[in-house]
């Protein structure tokens, strides 16, 4: 079984638990079984490493970071501590977040009970950047063609920073027309009086045993750390 599989919803309410529950907990065992977790989520989304081998990297270097500093500063438990919460956060995040189809956010989100704003500005969004990604990618590509020098002649310091000097330009023209492709779409939804009045989806989501399952084991998780913290904090 596949993380595809579970209602979105589902989905939603498992990632809350957990991330609330890593972020009570500062446990190494209990950190140690979240990062089982969070890894396991990461499997069975059949995610290709080389879609998320970026994100790795960045979290990767910042993870280094985090820890030489908290090894500067703190105990060597509170900088593995932070470690292992870094990598079953990032995880889990990467699991649940990337085996979402955009299409079923606003739906999901709205099945959840909240309004048809809120639903509508997360659907949106999750389709807006994909596309402004896809504009800034077209305008370099369009201005290495020209010959705008974008990449760095050597290794040195100086060179990186001139080189990421250059793209700062890029940002205007997709900015500005990021901006003019939301106000067309602000628009037309005032022009469909969106907002006036509940309005209807074309999908209806509907929850299936393991669905309930995968949401009892969220809220079990979290109730058992929120017990632990409390306890031992007493």
């Amino acid at each position: 079984m596949t993380l595809n599989k579970f209602d979105p919803r589902a989905r939603i309410l498992f990632y809350l638990c957990l991330t609330s529950a890593i972020v009570f907990v500062n446990d190494l065992r209990w950190l140690a079984g979240f990062m089982v977790i969070g890894l396991g989520c990461l499997w069975l989304a059949h995610i290709p490493f080389k879609r998320t081998r970026q994100i790795w990297i960045t979290i990767a270097v910042f993870t280094v970071f985090i820890t030489a500093t908290n090894l500067l500063f703190r105990t060597p438990t509170e900088a593995a501590q932070q470690f292992m919460r870094t990598v079953a956060m990032t995880g889990i995040s990467l699991g649940i977040l990337l085996s979402f189809d955009t299409g079923d956010i606003g739906v999901a989100f709205r099945q959840l009970g909240l309004p048809d704003r809120f639903a509508y500005t997360l659907d949106l969004t999750a389709r807006f950047v994909p596309t402004l990604a896809r504009d800034f990618r077209n305008t370099i590509d369009a201005q290495k063609a020209r010959g705008y020098e974008l990449e760095a002649r050597d290794r040195s310091l100086k060179s990186i920073f001139t080189a990421g000097r250059r793209v700062i330009p890029l940002f205007v023209p997709v900015i500005v027309r990021a901006v003019l492709d939301a106000e067309d779409t602000t628009n037309a939804m005032d022009l469909r009086a969106f907002g006036t009045q509940p309005r209807t989806w074309l999908r209806v989501l509907h929850y299936h045993w393991w669905d309930y399952l995968l949401i009892t084991a969220g809220v079990l998780v979290l109730i058992a750390v929120i017990a632990f913290f409390v306890r031992v904090r007493i």
